[in-house]
């Protein structure tokens, strides 16, 4: 996942003649699962079938990035200062009364991102609603400083879904429920159940099925495991957090859970639209559910609302056991963060109402899910540079030749991240110094809910030290290999998302350049998050060329390998050639033989297998994969309004308010299960390096301390 490249280098800069292309072997890269299917070698036109079934691909472990080392980037033409005008604070509309009693300790963490989103309660807007109105503070950002959530209870929970009248389950989950006051109550209520079946029939509707479920259930013959049915994801500035209720039913659960957020991003303004940045809170309320309690045309009818629930599992050892995670409601709040210059509460002991944007009208009660209670407090940061002090080191992630990658916890918020620590030396000796910079400074000021966000960053003298959300669900390449290829929908839903984060670096004059699945992640609920920044270029307006030769073999675009120089358009080839491996699994002219495969890159024309044929996919792959740039799809607005993306509504994608189609198996946030054992299992320690740089080199450095919208 967070890993570093050992590059080649070819030449000494960007604007002399390139040798012939070669590869490097990444060693930071684990062993990948079995190769998967291969095309056919036929050199027919672009309509003509390849099997379906291709041979495995060769030494698929040794598929690297390759680059130059001297890149004529200007890193001091994009700034990472903030807006830092004066204004008025929010007044905290306080409440009357008492707070009820909270647990204090802090809940798991990782990352997620920023998105446009609405309010989904007029409270939220009357409380809150000067985030989002007035040109002015659409530009103004927020104050880097610490969010406070406490989440006390929710009560009037409904299902978006029926489940089926299984009194045998209902009373095992009321026995098992893990408080006795609520088992009891669960117990009562099945017994009144029984007494009118005849009106209920074979399924229990949603609204009455939240009284028979406990919050929180005992699993038996498992030692006493406490699983939680009910869980809440709270987004918020890229970050997540998943809390779980104390005790109660469905309906009505106890929380009294405190989570803290750094505030770390400016809110940004895009098309009109206030991005979700730093100025949104965004909560989910999801329910596990057993496959036996899910009636079979639910499961169809309304699979877009299970994130993890895999449909045609039902029987077998496997499928009998398996869980569906079901959305219940989203509240997506606007809040007011600007230029606080003292503690204040934002909101307190408000009771917010969950909608279910995804689950039909017919389905929904007054588009009323519910309701939770929140109290929101902000602190302001007082101007400290942070240290390695500041964060306890948990696991050792991954090691490359520049440094090294380790799982953190931020000491006073116990927020999870990424810190990736870099010896100064090290990329002087290579002169990565420019890359480097280019990759903070791209990382600073990108805000998209599809990028892993750079939270901090600082520096001693003998190390660079980058912290990065924690993302845990694994590469895609990873799940790629293991499952051969993926559905259409899933496809489709993976290219949407990068789609729209190449968008934003375009938008800043970035090209990316190394588009992959081993640069793709997944966070913890399946969202992409695009990774590994070291190869983009700056300063790159849409007609502008460069001839820095890099990328990775498999996706490197014609033009590239012609010398002829190239556009940002080179991202929309390997966006296609990304596209075409998810489909079939692998790109569309692998070859073992690195110098054979660029020769069918610049020759080959290019083919599909059958199940592609007439297909929207095919088309939109036939326009990104056009050797001659000129004639390729070249603005993210074209490829939005193709038909492969009709029933996409990008607004809607941005918000995050569509469910992964697949989630990734991870315990919990602090979960390392998909980073590689020989790391996780050495003791994380900061080495001590007696490296001595001079003071002009030390200068090379300045601007590199990131702390929310400042730069110290």
């Amino acid at each position: 996942m967070f890993k570093f490249k050992n590059k080649l280098k070819f030449g000494t800069s960007s604007s002399e003649k390139q040798q012939t292309p070669t590869t490097t072997t990444d060693t930071s890269t684990p062993s990948p699962a079995p190769a998967s299917p291969s095309t056919s070698t036929s050199t027919q036109h672009s309509s003509t079938s390849v099997k379906d079934s291709p041979t495995p691909r060769q030494s698929i472990d040794s598929r690297n990035t390759i680059s130059v080392n001297n890149l004529a980037d200007d890193v001091s033409k994009l700034t990472v200062a903030a807006d830092r005008s004066p204004e008025k604070s929010l007044g905290s509309n306080n409440k009357a009364g008492g707070e009820p009693p909270l647990s204090t300790t802090a809940t798991d963490t990782t990352s997620n991102s920023s998105y446009r989103a609405s309010p989904s309660s007029s409270q939220a807007t009357s409380l809150l609603g000067q985030a989002s109105t007035g040109s002015d503070q659409l530009t103004q950002a927020a104050s880097p400083g610490l969010l406070t959530v406490k989440i006390y209870g929710s009560q009037n929970i409904q299902l978006p879904i029926k489940i089926n009248n299984t009194k045998q389950i209902l009373h095992a989950l009321a026995i098992n429920a893990n408080n006795e006051s609520v088992g009891q109550k669960l117990l009562k209520n099945l017994s009144a159940l029984e007494k009118e079946n005849t009106e209920i029939g074979d399924y229990l509707p949603g609204s009455i099925a939240t009284n028979f479920l406990p919050s929180i259930i005992t699993i038996p013959n498992a030692e006493n495991m406490v699983k939680s049915l009910l869980y809440l994801t709270i987004e918020f500035d890229n970050n997540v957090l998943v809390i779980e209720p104390q005790r109660g039913t469905v309906n009505q659960s106890t929380w009294n859970q405190v989570v803290s957020f750094d505030v770390s991003k400016k809110s940004q303004q895009e098309n009109g639209h206030l991005t979700m940045g730093s100025n949104f809170l965004n909560l989910n309320l999801f329910i596990r559910l057993p496959n036996m309690l899910i009636p079979e045309n639910e499961k169809t009818s309304k699979k877009h609302l299970f994130t993890n629930f895999q449909q045609g599992q039902g029987t077998g050892s496997d499928g009998g056991n398996n869980i569906g995670d079901l959305l219940i409601g989203t509240i997506k709040l606007p809040l007011n963060l600007k230029c606080h210059t003292q503690q204040i509460r934002l909101m307190n002991h408000e009771y917010l109402k969950f909608s279910n944007f995804n689950a039909g009208l017919q389905d929904l009660v007054s588009n009323d899910m519910g309701e939770i209670m929140l109290t929101i407090e902000f602190k302001p940061l007082t101007k400290k540079r942070l240290s390695i002090e500041d964060f306890d080191l948990l696991k050792l992630l991954g090691r490359g030749s520049f440094g090294k990658v380790m799982q953190v916890v931020k000491k006073d918020t116990k927020q999870i991240y990424a810190l990736k620590i870099i010896r100064k030396q090290h990329i002087v000796s290579r002169l990565e110094v420019t890359h480097t910079l280019a990759e903070r400074t791209v990382l600073a000021r990108i805000n998209n809910p599809f990028i892993v966000p750079l939270k901090f960053s600082f520096q001693s003298p003998e190390k660079l030290y980058l912290v990065l959300s924690f993302i845990n669900g694994g590469e895609l390449f990873w799940h790629l290999q293991r499952e051969g290829k993926f559905s259409m929908d899933r496809s489709r839903f993976y290219i949407a998302e990068l789609l729209t984060a190449l968008e934003s670096l375009h938008e800043l004059n970035v090209i990316y350049r190394d588009v992959k699945p081993e640069n793709i992640l997944l966070d913890y609920q399946g969202h992409i998050a695009l990774c590994d920044f070291g190869l983009c270029k700056l300063n790159m307006s849409n007609d502008d060329k460069t001839n820095t030769f890099c990328g990775t073999p498999e996706y490197l675009a014609p033009e590239l390998l012609l010398n002829q120089g190239y556009t940002r358009s080179v991202d929309w080839w390997t966006l296609g050639t990304l596209l075409y491996e998810m489909l079939t699994g692998l790109p569309p002219f692998y070859d073992d033989d690195v110098p054979s495969m660029y020769k069918k890159i610049l020759q080959n024309p290019l083919r599909f297998p059958a199940f592609l044929e007439g297909t929207d996919a095919q088309d939109l792959l036939i326009k990104l994969l056009q050797k001659d740039p000129s004639l390729r799809l070249d603005e993210a607005s074209e490829i939005k309004s193709h038909p492969f993306f009709k029933d996409i509504d990008w607004n809607k994608l941005l918000n995050k308010s569509y469910l992964p189609p697949f989630k990734p198996n991870v315990e919990n946030l602090l979960d390392t299960s998909n980073f590689d054992p020989d790391f996780t299992n050495e003791k994380p320690q900061d080495s001590v390096v007696d490296d001595f740089l001079t003071e002009s080199v030390q200068k090379q450095f300045g601007g590199w301390t990131y702390n929310g919208d400042n730069v110290l």
